[in-house]
């Protein structure tokens, strides 16, 4: 009887402590074994930037990291098929065998260059920039074909491909070349007859106004600059005339405008000429050629006219206009 009892007794005490075993066990199990398998443990992302896709998959492996999709990308510093980017970046820490986002780039990307030849140096500068491209140099050269600040050539030229942020040099126009004329002495002569000599030959006239014993009014008594000087188209010609101003000595501004002909081809410039005649005779104040849909003012241009005016306008030799002034 006691045999048996021992026996049983030891029978229980094993499998008490296989018990307590497999609890200790199970325990282990559940706080320690199983935490760490899944928590996954984290690694270093390696510098991928400057390698090749090729190269840069056996890298991620031994780190035990995979790549993800690439991204293509155009760069004007790295070759084609070079890395550029990482994500994550390199250094960062990132759980084992997780994904990273890598940037291959495509080489430098070509764009055609825009035309801006016809147009402004403003509107130039707003395309070029608008296309991704830098404006360099200006050069200036005179021009019997475009008006003045109007881009005459480039270089690169238009079209072909081009990296984006190459630099393109403009030569613009600075309007036809002046011509050179010998002033005449204009002492003495009515003022009249002379504002309109020097409009012909394409000079701009101030005038100022005082009383002179001798010299009658409305005659010129001196003028700057002097008789024999040589000046150019568009230079100022100071008129001193006798009395006080009227509109009988040096006529009134004449309230003109005209827009030249619009075409789709801004480099196609128009030959205007506008004539006019009044109670001084008649004479051309206009013959130059001008870009479509340039505003031509006469008022601005300081056109002086004496009574009834008629105005004619010219374009290529084709008469568009006429209006009467009264």
């Amino acid at each position: 009887m006691n045999y048996t009892n021992n026996t049983l007794f030891a029978v229980v005490k094993v499998l008490l402590y296989l018990l307590i075993l497999s609890g200790i066990v199970g325990v282990l199990i559940i706080f320690v074994v199983v935490p760490r398998w899944v928590r996954t443990e984290e690694v270093l992302v390696p510098n991928l930037i400057g390698k090749t896709y090729y190269e840069a998959v056996p890298i991620l492996d031994k780190a035990g990291l995979r790549p993800a999709k690439e991204i293509h990308e155009a760069s004007s510093g790295a070759p084609k098929g070079e890395i550029i980017a990482q994500d994550p970046e390199p250094n960062f820490r990132i759980k084992y065998y997780q994904p990273v986002t890598i940037t291959v780039s495509i080489g430098v990307e070509l764009a055609p260059v825009p035309s801006v030849i016809g147009k402004s140096q403003g509107a130039a500068i707003d395309t070029l920039k608008a296309a991704g491209f830098q404006p360099n140099q200006v050069a200036r050269v005179h021009s019997e074909t475009y008006l003045q600040d109007i881009v005459i050539a480039q270089t690169p030229p238009e079209g072909g491909g081009q990296r984006r942020g190459t630099s393109v040099n403009l030569l613009l126009s600075l309007g036809p070349t002046p011509k050179s004329i010998q002033l005449p002495n204009f002492q003495e002569q009515p003022a009249t007859e002379v504002l309109r000599a020097l409009e012909t030959a394409g000079l701009n006239v101030e005038t100022v106004y005082s009383s002179h014993p001798r010299i009658p009014k409305g005659m010129i008594i001196a003028h700057k600059p002097t008789g024999g000087v040589l000046v150019k188209t568009g230079d100022l010609i100071l008129l001193e005339i006798s009395g006080q101003e009227s509109i009988e000595s040096i006529g009134k501004l004449l309230p003109f405008k005209y827009k030249v002909t619009e075409a789709e081809n801004l480099n196609l410039s128009r030959h205007v000429k506008i004539i006019i005649t009044d109670d001084s005779g008649t004479r051309t104040v206009i013959d130059q050629l001008y870009a479509p849909g340039a505003l031509i003012d006469l008022e601005r241009k300081g056109v002086h006219v004496f009574g009834q005016t008629q105005v004619i306008v010219f374009e290529n030799d084709e008469k568009l206009l006429e209006k009467l002034y009264k």
